[in-house]
């Protein structure tokens, strides 16, 4: 018995590895989290027998006896275990996120107030910010964030590609896959289709999301400069522009803060399979579970990988 305790343990301890490896292969990239408890404390204490019929019917007229102490042997039990990650955010991907998330966040908080002045809660945030002005310099301050963000992104494909010499991220272009997906998820929901559509690395949705900062960052940037600097923009361009410009920010602002705080934060944290909150954009880990249900195409792939 011992000896199957000690090989179970053994198995569990290979299994539980600190990376994804196949038996007899080296380690993978794919780094996990291991840990197990070989033995419950709890299960080793003694147990007290219960007095017998006789000690009981004697409890009035003598002493009672002490109890008695009957110890059993324990085998070594594994205990729930962690389970294994799987590394899809590198830390610069993570701190470009964190950024333009914060910046946008800032954006919103002291951008909206200003388009909506005369509402209650508008004046309220803008004494929260410390007046008009103070929020003004903020929501500068934010946009030259975002702004960095988005350059910060670009800065870090040209390196990946040039410096690391690594290919050009295809998986993030749209392709005839994701309208398929999209017809197909589509009938999914209106109960045509009995499947859902299967999603490697990115699915529709995700790429949809990155693109719209594509197109909002240089709308918002181009339009927000030129309301920060109307004098010098309208030595070059017609004065038109800075109302125009104007009317695009503004617009485009109420769009994207619709978008992000309904459609992204549903997408990303508000989803029945994910609620109450998606930590992978923060820690950059997904647990494996999760990764075969979201992105099943790329987890068989790695798998597949890893075989060979």
């Amino acid at each position: 018995m011992e000896n199957q305790a000690a090989k179970a343990v053994s198995d569990m301890k290979w299994a539980l590895g600190t990376r994804h490896a196949a038996p007899g292969r080296g380690p993978a990239e794919t780094p996990t989290t291991a840990g197990v408890s070989t033995q419950d404390p709890a299960l080793t204490q003694p147990l007290i027998e219960p007095p017998t019929r006789g000690e009981r019917g004697q409890a009035g007229t003598a002493a009672p006896r002490r109890p008695k102490l009957r110890t059993f042997r324990v085998e070594e039990i594994p205990a729930p275990c962690q389970e294994r990650q799987i590394v899809r955010f590198a830390w610069h991907q993570r701190a470009q996120h964190f950024i333009m998330m914060s910046s946008v966040m800032l954006l919103v908080f002291t951008g909206m107030p200003q388009k909506f002045s005369d509402a209650p809660w508008a004046q309220w945030l803008i004494a929260f910010w410390g007046g008009l002005d103070s929020a003004r310099t903020i929501h500068h301050a934010a946009g030259f964030a975002m702004i960095f963000s988005a350059v910060y992104h670009l800065g870090f494909i040209f390196h990946s590609m040039v410096a690391l010499r690594k290919p050009f991220p295809l998986w993030m272009l749209p392709s005839l896959k994701d309208f398929r997906d999209f017809l197909q998820n589509t009938g999914y929901y209106l109960g045509i289709n009995k499947q859902k559509a299967l999603f490697g690395r990115f699915s529709y949705f995700e790429k949809f999301d990155y693109w719209a900062v594509f197109w909002g960052v240089p709308m918002m940037g181009l339009t927000g400069l030129i309301l920060m600097f109307p004098l010098i923009v309208t030595r070059v361009l017609p004065g038109v522009m800075v109302p125009v410009a104007s009317i695009a920010h503004s617009d485009e602002a109420l769009l994207a803060t619709g978008w992000i705080f309904v459609v992204h934060f549903y997408n990303a944290h508000f989803a029945p399979n994910i609620f109450p909150f998606n930590k992978s954009i923060f820690t950059g880990r997904v647990s494996e579970d999760r990764y075969r249900h979201e992105h099943k195409l790329e987890y068989e792939q790695m798998v597949a990988d890893q075989e060979q």
